[in-house]
């Protein structure tokens, strides 16, 4: 039965009244998620994710699948159903605890399904798998729950600090671990949640994808893109900490305030033009496989 009654309808043509509630959706979901973005330095990026996602949607939208087939009512009112408690919870949270990230988190899941929904009952499954990478690629601007998010801050300052430890005793620099500091012979040096490497790491990982999507074609060239980007963000932080260690080591804590900025702005510039190098190279991988795959 509801496969008769998605055939029997025909796709939405392109008057814009059709599309108004996920107009209204993509302008709730941001309107949340802006006060994160204020409140996080983390995730300060927020609206360039946004600027860049919607610049995805408007490259796309001219080749939409044209002989898509809308998906039955049923399925699409299963996914408003679904969707509806995780907006509950988070307007409950809200209202009883705080507008925190988990907050955002489980509304940016259920806008995700009431988008869904949108989408297959205008289009079909065609054009949800074309816009499957935007939608998703938004989830960069989302912040993660704290359940999530401190676990992986602190994993990352452990292991810049065990790095940091073992490469500072190579070189001859006697240094021990204690927690997330950095013991050595005249000072300790910390490493704090902004030391972490964690906006590095978001920062790669939102340039790997965009940069990726866009510029390669194989999904196998991207995905080795991808992991190439984390790979970067992380060495680059490495050297920045190591550097301000052995930096303390030498010229005494004192010295980091001055040496803090310099090797930050230095890290990013070896982060992007490594990335630009990399993209580079992946693209005439690709044309090699093309041009090999031709003959």
């Amino acid at each position: 039965m509801s496969g008769t009654q998605s055939a029997n309808r025909p796709v939405v043509d392109g008057k814009i009244w059709w599309y108004i509630p996920i107009i209204f959706i993509v302008g709730w979901w941001v309107y949340d998620l802006h006060f994160q973005w204020r409140a996080l330095v983390e995730y300060r990026y927020g609206w360039l994710v946004v600027m860049l996602a919607g610049y995805l949607v408007w490259e796309r939208w001219h080749n939409i699948p044209p002989d898509d087939q809308p998906a039955s009512l049923w399925l699409c009112f299963l996914l408003v159903l679904l969707g509806t408690p995780f907006v509950l919870a988070s307007d409950l949270s809200r209202q009883g605890i705080a507008n925190s990230p988990a907050a955002s988190f489980a509304l940016s899941i259920g806008c995700v399904l009431y988008l869904a929904a949108n989408i297959l009952y205008l289009r079909g499954w065609k054009t949800m798998r074309f816009f499957l990478f935007p939608l998703f690629f938004v989830f960069l601007a989302v912040p993660l729950p704290t359940i999530i998010w401190e676990p992986v801050i602190l994993g990352l300052q452990r292991a810049i600090v065990t790095l940091n430890v073992e490469m500072l005793s190579l070189v001859g620099i006697p240094a021990a671990q204690h927690a997330n500091v950095i013991q050595l012979p005249h000072c300790v040096v910390g490493v704090d949640e902004a030391c972490s490497g964690i906006r590095s790491l978001q920062s790669s990982i939102m340039a790997s994808l965009f940069i990726g999507y866009l510029t390669l074609a194989r999904t196998g060239t991207r995905l080795a893109f991808f992991v190439a980007g984390v790979f970067v963000a992380l060495t680059g932080n490495f050297l920045r900490s190591f550097y301000l260690s052995l930096t303390a080591h030498k010229r005494g804590i004192e010295a980091l305030h001055g040496a803090h900025d310099t090797a930050g702005w230095s890290i990013l510039i070896f982060t992007v033009v490594s990335l630009i190098a990399i993209a580079w190279l992946a693209g005439k991988c690709e044309k090699s496989l093309a041009a090999g795959a031709s003959k």
